[in-house]
């Protein structure tokens, strides 16, 4: 069991929404990060709970993927606060049909939300009585942020490193900037040497270096091989695609890989197998792994969303 100072406090969500850390600070209490938008009336009940009828004063969010930046809207309308994004994040979330695109491309949703402020790598800003400096995380997302707060030693991650893995990376023929760029991303944490780590996905943890070592062989593994990490994205979008529709039926998995522009465009650049199919294959790999399972005809994910 790890032990966060008393007015740090964490929310453990699944896997499609991202965890919340609730700062409590009598100059103004501060969210980072919100779930996905489907499961924002959860966002919002975890929320009330942890501040017991106080007001919320901003939130800040380390990248602004789906997962992370989905229950924004629900919040501000709710707690009318400032919501405070990557500046790298700017330009994507100013530019919302290119949001809309992406959103097809990849089937996620994500609600509308407008923005009060930037963050940058250098700066920081105050919670729970500290203050949480802002360090640049490129790799799962090139514009993303992880937060440290040096006297307690705390690091909130985000995607760029968990306890038994990080958010994907994409795929490239050759050199992989983003494996090189999730490998920089590590070696800093390393230097940052925090006591605790407090990741987007999964449980806070103390046993850094395992977690880097562990991360360090898998994106080892996806830089040596495009496909293998091309793959392995699939099989991650398949899974939250589960957890956000609840289910897939097993008959119509082809037919909805066929229907998503992202399966096209990794298998025709990097993957190279039967299209007609590879619903199926795909389904497969994850039921023997452990991620799905197959109910009555209908795939579902094995993990809780």
């Amino acid at each position: 069991m790890v032990h966060l100072p008393a007015a740090v406090r964490f929310v453990r969500r699944g896997w499609l929404n991202c965890n919340q850390v609730v700062l409590l600070d009598d100059t103004g209490n501060v969210l980072v990060d919100s779930g996905y938008c489907t499961h924002a009336d959860d966002t919002l009940r975890h929320l009330e709970r942890v501040l017991e009828g106080q007001p919320l004063a901003r939130l800040v969010n380390t990248h602004c993927h789906s997962d992370h930046v989905g229950g924004n809207a629900a919040v501000v309308r709710r707690h009318g606060c400032r919501v405070t994004i990557p500046s790298g994040e700017a330009p994507g979330i100013d530019d919302w049909a290119g949001q809309e695109k992406w959103n097809a491309y990849v089937d996620q949703q994500l609600e509308r939300f407008g923005y009060d402020d930037t963050i940058a790598a250098g700066e920081s800003f105050s919670g729970a009585g500290c203050d949480w400096q802002a360090h640049a995380a490129p790799g799962h997302d090139m514009q993303a942020l992880m937060f440290f707060e040096p006297r307690n030693r705390i690091l909130m991650t985000g995607d760029a490193l968990w306890e038994n893995g990080l958010g994907f990376v994409w795929p490239h023929e050759g050199p992989n900037p983003f494996v090189e760029a999730a490998l920089d991303t590590l070696a800093k944490i390393e230097r940052l040497d925090p006591a605790i780590v407090v990741p987007g996905h999964g449980d806070p943890f103390e046993d850094v270096a395992g977690a880097i070592g562990r991360a360090r062989s898998r994106l080892a593994a996806f830089g040596a091989d495009p496909r293998k990490t091309a793959r392995h994205m699939m099989k991650v979008m398949l899974v939250f695609s589960l957890l956000h529709r609840r289910s897939i039926r097993a008959e119509a998995v082809d037919a909805y890989v066929r229907e998503v522009p992202c399966y096209a465009d990794l298998n025709t650049r990097f993957v190279g197998e039967d299209f007609t199919t590879l619903g199926q294959a795909i389904a497969a790999e994850l039921i023997a792994a452990g991620a799905v399972r197959l109910e009555r005809g209908a795939l579902r994910a094995t993990m809780a969303a």
